[in-house]
């Protein structure tokens, strides 16, 4: 059988280099501000520095919303595994029909 598709899944540590990438991002930007003598105005820095803090922040929380989804469906999942096996089966088969019918 061949694999079409290597990276369906993301990597490990993707949340963990996308902070990495904007911590360096911010290094950088502030050892440009340096580098440009204060030519940059000082409300664009800040602008900026403050953009990439929310992102950051909105990394976190987007992390800690998914581990929680993730856990309450795992949770959800060993409470009614048969439940789960008839609602799949049932989407199946709405999907396979709506599929069949279409000309």
């Amino acid at each position: 059988m061949e694999i079409f598709f290597k990276n369906l899944t993301p990597e490990e540590g993707t949340a963990e280099k996308l902070l990495l990438d904007l911590r360096i991002l911010k290094e950088d930007t502030e050892e440009l501000f340096r580098a440009t003598g204060g030519k940059l105005a000082e409300k664009t820095r800040e602008k900026f520095l403050t953009s990439v803090e929310k992102a950051r922040a909105a990394c976190h929380d987007l992390q800690d919303i998914s581990a929680h989804t993730a856990r309450a469906t795992g949770h959800a999942l060993h409470e009614y595994p048969w439940s789960a096996v008839g609602v799949a089966f049932g989407l199946g088969l709405v999907f396979g029909l709506l599929l069949i019918r279409r000309p």
